[in-house]
Formats: C-alpha cells, structure tokens, sequence
C-alpha cells in the first residue's frame, strides 16, 4: 500500500500547468500506483476555507481513494472554530496548515486556538514548513512542539531545502514527524534516516505540483528493507491520520 500524505485539489497560481482537479488527481495517483492521498484544497489554502474543504469533501465522497484534510485560517478564529468543531464528525483525517500563504506565525497567539483545539480532539496537523520563512521556520516548530505534547505535528515537506535544523527538533520531540516531499537533494534523505529512523518519516508528493513517482523513487533509493520502506510510504501514515 501506499499513502501520499501530501496532495492537492485546485489550481495554484504559481504553477499553472498542475491539473489539479478530483478526476485528474484521481488519475495521476491511479496511474502511479497510490492507494490513498491526504487531499486539502488550493481554495482553502489561498482564499476561502469553508468553500476548499466543501470542496475536498465532495471529492472524497465521490472517490475513496481521496481523504480529506481541513484546512483552516487561524486569522479567521470564529470561521476556524465552526470549521474545526464538527471535523472529526464529517470525515476530516486532519488539519492542513499554511502560515505562509495565511501569513501568520505558527508560535502565535492566533495559531494557538487552533492547535489546541487540535491536541484536544486528537486532530493530527500537517503544517507548511520552510527554513526561510520564520513563520514557520524550526524555532516555531519546536515551540509549538514543547508546548502541545499530545499534538502530533508532521512537517511538510520536511521544512524544505537543506534544513538539518527540521531533523533536530524532531529528534528532541517525539510528537512530531517529517513529511518528504520534494526532498531530492543527495544526501538529505539519508542523513535524516540515520538520525531519525524510518519510524516518524511519511512520503508526500505535493501532488499535483509533483508526480508522486518523482519521490517514491528517491524513497526507493535509500535501499531499504521491506519493512522499513513499508513504514515510510504507508505505515505512519496509517498510524498517525488513522486511516
């Protein structure tokens, strides 16, 4: 099996020739060989989150093979707690956030609303995460880490780049994880492997923006045993969203 724990529906300005639609996604993750992906919508992230995530329900409905993520402004508080209070109930296996495309700080009083409710209702978060954005930035992964103990934070895109400072802050605080996506660079991989384990690492594409079969391969190449890639490419991902 295999789980992207990083994907999209929607059109992002930045990359106009992505096809992010239901039917189109749905065709890319069948054509490369994934079971499910963890789906939050380019509407939410950018311009209006009730209707993204109405979005994202729709199309999980309609194809299994899609689970919801909600994605929330925590700029927008009572929009976020009505978003928030009944997630759990329609279907939502997590909370997608983005501080860089809000444009809020992580470690926030704003923020905090939202991850405590989280931590609460046992909400896994996948946050953005980019070692040139002090939003959302190490020190603001491992503040909120320190300070939410039972939230499970997973880090997109393993805070991108050449960050060894993302590995660190999970090191120290077992709640949170690293998710993979465009991590290609030689020798990234493998230094967050022997420092990390396989045990807290998910595969993500950033699908459609990324092929799936772009990352899995670089996965692959680690040279795994069975068991260890299985964790990678399903088995925390299954673990952590419940799925």
């Amino acid at each position: 099996m295999i789980i992207d724990a990083h994907a999209h529906l929607g059109r992002f300005n930045a990359w106009p020739l992505a096809r992010g639609g239901p039917e189109e996604l749905v065709a890319m993750l069948e054509a490369e060989g994934v079971d499910y992906a963890l789906v939050s919508s380019a509407l939410a992230l950018y311009y209006d989150c009730p209707a993204g995530n109405a979005e994202v329900l729709a199309a999980a409905a309609r194809y299994p093979r899609l689970r919801p993520m909600l994605c929330v402004n925590p700029r927008r508080p009572e929009e976020a707690r009505a978003e928030l209070a009944s997630a759990r109930e329609r279907g939502f296996v997590g909370v997608k956030l983005h501080p860089t495309s809000h444009e809020y700080h992580l470690d926030s009083t704003e923020a905090e609303v939202v991850l405590a409710s989280c931590e609460r209702e046992g909400l896994p978060v996948l946050t953005h995460a980019a070692e040139d954005d002090p939003r959302c930035a190490p020190p603001a992964l491992a503040a909120v880490a320190a300070r939410h103990r039972d939230l499970v934070l997973v880090v997109g895109h393993a805070c991108l780049f050449s960050s060894r400072e993302a590995v660190t802050v999970a090191e120290r605080h077992p709640n949170v994880y690293l998710e993979l996506s465009v991590n290609y660079e030689s020798g990234k991989l493998e230094d967050t492997l022997a420092r990390l384990g396989p045990g807290r690492l998910l595969f993500g594409s950033d699908a459609p923006l990324h092929p799936p079969r772009l990352m899995l391969e670089r996965v692959r190449l680690l040279g795994l045993s069975r068991e260890q890639e299985e964790q990678i490419v399903s088995g925390n991902a299954r673990r952590v969203f419940g799925l």
